[in-house]
Formats: structure tokens, sequence, C-alpha cells
């Protein structure tokens, strides 16, 4: 790489922008909550930092996400003052020690250190102010049953048949509550599920929205819709409903098992956990994803209800409880706080 030519910065907090939209929009409200200038610094397509960076004399604070973490430590070396790093994410084979701060994703499999804070919800529509979910009154909203569809993934399936059985679950929710069922499809949605729901639509009444760049009802939606039922593969999509305070049933998905999946639970099973846990805090082995679990968890607190089989039409009328903790946000700007370059400001 070119040496780095400096130019002219005086931002306290640089973002190291992955060009993943979900990522930097965590990244993002992270920075804002802060209040401090923020500038943005784009990584190359293989997550290294760029051939020319600005003047790092005022950086206090580096923002990353997942892959950027290196990226992260490399700019932290090119700096007399030494800036903190917050890593949002798993930060994949490198130490715990070696960061001041990793912000772990409620989804993600990450043993508990002194400096690791784990989210309730992913930092999606977080805000500093709102320590608990708003309470909705239902007869103010009047946008129906919403179901918000994801895609396949590498943790999950999601085919024909568990589509049908998505969509006939979220017709009777519908009607039960006696409001129109609407249908979104996220960017990630392939074509090919796109069919699907157009077959499905014949024999299910319901009103499809394909996603299209420009053309996209969500945020009308999360500020009108009576409830929602969203697919279990994606995080923010959860984390963003949750956050309306309007009910949101989880459509579990089929998980994918790989090997490292099945080498890890077989290790937990062992009573292994203590050293894989101390591999992965060491950069030594790299650590996964617990969808189930976090899901479990969240259903377990009342945040949301899981989908199953046979549900009684009054379970169906379900509304969560008020008072639900959202402090995340709170969380983390108290752990930045603690930061030296910040207690010393």
């Amino acid at each position: 790489m070119a040496k780095a030519t400096p130019v002219s910065d005086t931002s306290e907090v640089w973002i190291l922008d992955t060009h993943r939209v979900g990522e930097m929009a965590q990244c993002k409200a992270l920075a804002d909550m802060l209040g401090l200038p923020c500038r943005i610094i784009s990584l190359q397509s293989d997550f290294s930092l760029p051939e020319q960076i600005p003047n790092t004399q005022n950086l206090r604070l580096i923002l990353s996400f997942g892959n950027a973490v290196q990226a992260a430590l490399a700019l932290r070396g090119r700096c007399k003052n030494t800036p903190a790093i917050v890593q949002l994410g798993r930060p994949s084979h490198v130490p715990a020690a070696e960061l001041d701060l990793i912000i772990i994703l409620p989804q993600d499999d990450y043993p508990v250190a002194p400096n690791v804070l784990h989210l309730r919800f992913p930092l999606n529509g977080a805000h500093k102010s709102q320590t608990f979910i708003p309470q909705i009154d239902p007869n103010m909203r009047h946008g129906g049953t919403v179901v918000l569809y994801g895609a396949p993934s590498r943790q999950f399936f999601l085919d024909k048949q568990d589509t049908y059985k998505l969509l006939r679950f979220s017709h009777e929710l519908a009607r039960v509550n006696q409001e129109p069922l609407h249908v979104l499809t996220s960017p990630r949605t392939p074509v090919e599920a796109e069919g699907w729901l157009e077959d499905i639509s014949k024999t299910i009444p319901m009103q499809m929205y394909i996603f299209r760049k420009g053309v996209n009802p969500f945020q009308k939606f999360l500020h009108e819709a009576n409830r929602f039922v969203v697919t279990g593969d994606s995080a923010s999509m959860l984390a963003d409903t949750c956050r309306t305070g309007v009910p949101v049933w989880l459509f579990p998905l089929r998980p994918k098992h790989s090997f490292m999946t099945r080498l890890q639970a077989s290790a937990d099973w062992l009573g292994l956990q203590n050293i894989r846990n101390g591999l992965v805090r060491r950069g030594w082995l790299g650590s996964g994803t617990c969808f189930g679990k976090w899901h479990a968890a969240l259903a377990k607190q009342n945040y949301i209800r899981l989908v199953t089989p046979e549900l009684s039409p009054q379970m169906l009328k379900w509304q969560p409880n008020a008072l639900r903790r959202d402090d995340d946000m709170q969380k983390c700007y108290a752990s930045i706080m603690k930061l030296p370059l910040f207690i010393a400001r």
C-alpha cells in the first residue's frame, strides 16, 4: 500500500465504512448519539484502509463493524494519540483485549469479557432519550397485519413450503383481528421467492409489495401497522418492528448446521464451553451466531411471540406488556464515556 497522504480533518469520531447498509446504519446511530464531529472513512473492497487518510491529530474514537476490525487496528497503529476502538459485532480472530469496547449484537455467540457489552436489540431505530419501548394505543393504528418477508441465508432455510406456512398463519392472524393482510419483501428476497408469493396470493388474500429501489412502504408501515409477522432471518427487521410498540410475531426458520456449528455444539455438550470461550477471547477461535437463543429470550420476556401450530383465537389477539426496556443505546453511551480519552476530555 502507498504511503498515506494526510489531509486536514477535525473530526473526533471516524466510522470505517464497510459499504453494508445495515452495519453502517448502526455505526451512524452510535456516532450521532455521541454528538461529536464525525467522518466516514470508505474502506477498500477487501476491508483495508484507503491509500489516503485524513490527519489523525484530533481522532479519539474509531467505530468499526465486523470485518473492519483489522483496518481499525491498522489505523490506530498510525496514530500518535492512540484513539479508542469500539467494535460492533464479533471481532474475527482478534483478541478481545486489543479493543477498548466490543458491542456484541444479540444474535451473536460471543463470550463475556470486561470490555464486552451484549445488546438486547441491534441499534436500528434506538434512541438515546428512550429507555422503554413506547406503549401504543391499538385504536390509533389502521395499517393491518404486515408480514416482513426476508430471505434464505447462511443460517436459515426458507422455501416455498415455509412461505406457505408463514402466510397461512398470517392470514389467520389478520382474520381473527379483523384486519387486512399486507406482505412486504426485503432487498434480500430472491426472485424465486417473489414467485412463490405470487402463487400463494392466488389462494390467500393479501396485498403484496415487492421491494424495488425507491418504492418501499416499510417506513410507512412501521408507523401504521397494527401488528407484524417477521421471518427469523433478520435481526434488524425484528428490532425495527419491536421498537414500534405493536405486537410482533416471529416466524422461526429452519436452521442450517455447518460443520463448525456442529463442532461447537458438540464441544459445549461435552462441557468444553469455558475452554472454547477462552480461545475466542484470545482470538484463536472464531465465534458464530445463535438466533434461536435470542428469539427464545425475547419471547420469554414478552417482547415477541413465536409462531407455533394451533394457537387459539384468543392467543392471536396478544398485546405486549408495557414497560419493556429498550436502553441499549444508553448502555453504549455510558460504556464509551468511561473510556480513558473521554474521561480525560
